[in-house]
C-alpha cells in the first residue's frame, strides 16, 4: 500500500512538472523562438540592405571578409624614428566594394619581399605613402613591382599608408632604407595629403594623438619634433580586438557601417573653427609657403643622404586635381618643385600635365572608385611615364 502511495505521489509530481513544461513551451519558449526567428530575419534583411546601399551610395568603408584574417588593424605607430609601420610577417585582408586584396608584410613590417641588407645586385629604394605601397591592388600590379619586372631591377618598397608624409620619407630613408645597398632612390610625392600629413601646426590644432615626426621652425633651420612625445601614448598602438568586435567586423555590414557613421559624427562634432574648409585643404593648387618649404627641405636632405646616387622625384595628382587642372590650367607646384629639384641635381617628373593626353574617362579609370588610390591602370600609367622619363631607366 505504501508503494502504491509513493507511485501515486510520483506520478502526480511528474504530471505537475509536465504541465509546467507545457506552459513554459507555450508562454516562454515559443515566444522566444518566434522572437529569435524575427530577429534573425530582420538582421539578414538589414545586412542585404546595407550591402546594396554601400555599393549604390559608394560608401568607402571596409566590408566583411567572412574570415578571421583581420584580428586587428594593419598599420600602427611602431617605429621610434618615423612612427607608422606594419607588424612584421603580418597579413591583412582589405575588402571594399571595388577590390578585395590581401596585404602581407616582411620581417621589417613592410609590404615587400624579404630583402637582403647587402647585395651586389643593382637595386632602387622607393619612398612614398599609400600610393607607393599599392593600397587597393595586388602586389604584382603596383608600380614598383611593374618596374622591377620590366627592368629586371629590384625595387625595395618602403612606402607606407597611415598618414605618411615627406618628413617620414626622410626619416625612413635615414634610419632604415639607406642601410640597404642600393643604386638609386625613387620618391613619390602626393600633394593631396603630403602637405597636411607634414603640418605640425595642424597636428597641434586637431590633437591627433599619433606618434609622428614633424619639422618645427622656419626653413632651413628646423628642429625634429614628435607628436606625441612618446610612442607609447599614440592611439595607434597594437591592440587585440575582443571576440565580439572580431566577429562583427569580419562578418557583418551593419557593424562596419555603424563605425563609419560614428566616425562621421565625431568629425561633425568638431567645432567649425577647427575644421579646414574645402577651399583650404592643401593640394596641388593650395598650400602654404611653410608647407612647401617642409617638403622642399625633406627632398634636399634625402638627396644629401643619397650622395652620388641618382634621386628621382615624381608627383601624383588625384582625380579631382586632374579635373580642376583641366578647368583652370594652373600648376605652380610643378614649376616650383622642378626648380628645387634642378638646384639639387634631382630629376623631377610631374604626372599632372601628362594626364592631358587622356580622356577624362580614362583618367577616372586610373583610380579606384571605392578608395581613390591608383587602380591597376593607374599603376601602369605611372610606370610607363616614369621609365620613359628618368635617365636611370633609359
Amino acid at each position: 500500500m505504501k508503494n502504491v502511495y509513493i507511485d501515486t505521489v510520483y506520478l502526480f509530481s511528474s504530471y505537475k512538472i509536465y504541465k509546467r513544461i507545457i506552459l513554459l513551451k507555450k508562454h516562454v519558449f515559443k515566444p522566444l523562438k518566434n522572437l529569435i526567428i524575427i530577429f534573425g530575419i530582420s538582421f539578414v534583411l538589414l545586412e542585404i540592405v546595407m550591402a546594396i546601399y554601400i555599393r549604390v551610395a559608394e560608401i568607402r568603408i571596409e566590408l566583411p571578409t567572412y574570415t578571421f584574417q583581420n584580428t586587428q588593424n594593419f598599420w600602427f605607430d611602431l617605429d621610434e624614428n618615423f612612427g607608422t609601420l606594419h607588424l612584421p610577417n603580418d597579413e591583412y585582408r582589405q575588402k571594399k566594394y571595388c577590390f578585395d586584396v590581401v596585404y602581407k608584410t616582411n620581417s621589417k613590417g613592410l609590404r615587400d619581399a624579404e630583402r637582403e641588407l647587402n647585395t651586389e645586385t643593382k637595386r632602387i629604394v622607393a619612398l612614398g605613402d599609400s600610393f607607393t605601397e599599392g593600397i587597393g591592388v595586388n602586389v604584382e600590379d603596383r608600380l614598383t613591382n611593374l618596374l622591377e619586372k620590366d627592368k629586371n631591377t629590384p625595387h625595395l618598397n618602403f612606402g607606407l599608408a597611415g598618414n605618411f608624409g615627406p618628413t617620414q620619407y626622410l626619416m625612413m630613408y635615414k634610419t632604415l632604407a639607406k642601410t640597404y645597398s642600393h643604386e638609386a632612390v625613387l620618391i613619390g610625392i602626393l600633394p593631396s595629403n603630403d602637405f597636411i600629413d607634414d603640418d605640425y601646426e595642424t597636428a597641434l590644432k586637431f590633437g591627433g594623438d599619433r606618434y609622428q615626426p614633424f619639422l618645427k621652425g622656419a626653413y632651413p633651420d628646423y628642429d625634429l619634433v614628435y607628436y606625441t612625445d612618446s610612442i607609447s601614448k599614440s592611439k595607434a598602438r597594437p591592440r587585440k580586438q575582443n571576440w565580439k568586435s572580431k566577429i562583427l567586423k569580419n562578418f557583418t555590414y551593419s557593424y562596419n557601417m555603424y563605425r563609419y557613421v560614428r566616425a562621421v559624427r565625431r568629425v561633425q562634432a568638431i567645432p567649425s573653427e577647427k575644421l579646414l574648409s574645402a577651399s583650404k585643404v592643401p593640394s596641388y593648387f593650395n598650400y602654404s609657403e611653410k608647407q612647401f618649404n617642409r617638403m622642399r627641405y625633406a627632398l634636399e636632405q634625402i638627396k644629401k643622404l643619397a650622395g652620388d646616387r641618382p634621386v628621382m622625384v615624381y608627383s601624383i595628382p588625384i582625380f579631382k586635381e586632374i579635373k580642376a587642372y583641366r578647368e583652370h590650367g594652373k600648376n605652380t607646384l610643378g614649376k616650383r618643385l622642378k626648380e628645387v629639384c634642378d638646384r639639387i641635381d634631382v630629376e623631377y617628373l610631374d604626372l599632372l600635365p601628362l594626364t592631358e593626353s587622356l580622356t577624362l574617362e580614362a583618367c577616372e579609370a586610373q583610380f579606384l572608385p571605392c578608395d581613390g588610390h591608383w587602380s591597376e591602370k593607374g599603376n601602369v600609367f605611372a610606370k610607363q611615364e616614369i621609365q620613359s622619363y628618368f635617365s636611370y631607366y633609359k
